[in-house]
């Protein structure tokens, strides 16, 4: 898929360029599948979604990459690898890369390689990183289990949809405030104002006029826990994202998937 800023237009990912918009960091991490004979994997660090790799010919091959800092925390990491089919194999790499660095498979640090072959079965491994990393805004939310939490979450899921519609580009700059604040900390020469500019013009480009919506109250909306119950990932019914034009527009465009909450207000958190 094609990612601007923010905004996602879904698209086949069957293969995902390893040109990446490395963050202005010394380091930074990238979580990557290399999938074979028509592997489908997604993977989670710390629980939270960070990559996925779909190959729709059974015998083709594909790899994905992810920027993976903001999912990351201080000490023992968990990646969780979820087979999606009982197909094709797969290597997932977490890597370290220093500023400039050309992501690919023997390229970069190493610091967990897994190896597997496609079944039902998901597989989770440990991983040590530094106790000195960043701290993300993501890892001070609430837990969001309880049932009062998740019928808040609908109700902001609805209304961000209708934010969407109307196209309110402030109140959906807002929204994303733990997203700009991740890239305050990676980008420290760039000042938030200018990062909220670069958003508001960026979303400005997409959400138009011209794009067509769905009526949300027709839309069956799922939430699935996930950070280890501090944020929910909302999609539709069929595991589509709910947060997107619908598909009635030639080229659907969709914001973000996360959300979580903090002094009881809830944002979006990846």
């Amino acid at each position: 898929m094609f990612i601007f800023n923010t905004l996602v237009f879904p698209q086949s990912n069957n293969h995902i360029d390893n040109t990446l918009n490395q963050e202005e960091t010394e380091k930074f991490l990238c979580l990557e599948i290399y999938g074979k004979k028509g592997s489908n994997i997604k993977v989670r660090l710390n629980d939270i979604p960070v990559c996925e790799l779909l190959i729709e010919n059974e015998e083709g091959y594909g790899n994905a990459f992810t920027l993976a800092n903001h999912y990351a925390i201080p000490n023992i990491n968990i990646v969780s690898v979820y087979p999606l089919s009982k197909k094709g194999s797969a290597t997932i790499r977490l890597a370290n890369y220093k500023k400039g660095e050309i992501t690919g498979e023997n390229n970069g640090e190493t610091l967990l390689k897994i190896n597997i072959k496609n079944d039902d079965s998901p597989v989770h491994k440990q991983v040590t990183l530094p106790s000195n990393l960043k701290k993300w805004s993501w890892m001070d939310t609430d837990v969001i289990t309880d049932k009062t939490s998740k019928k808040e979450a609908i109700a902001f899921a609805k209304s961000f949809y209708k934010t969407m519609e109307e196209g309110n580009i402030n109140e959906m700059v807002a929204a994303a405030d733990p997203i700009i604040g991740y890239e305050v900390l990676s980008k420290p020469e760039i000042s938030k104002e200018d990062l909220i500019n670069e958003w508001i013009e960026g979303l400005k480009m997409v959400f138009t006029d011209q794009n067509i919506y769905d009526d949300i109250d027709s839309i069956s909306i799922q939430l699935t826990p996930v950070a280890n119950g501090k944020l929910f990932e909302v999609t539709r019914d069929d595991g589509s994202w709910l947060f997107r034009t619908s598909e009635k527009n030639e080229f659907p465009v969709g914001f973000k998937s996360i959300i979580g909450r903090k002094n009881g207000v809830w944002k979006f958190y990846h």
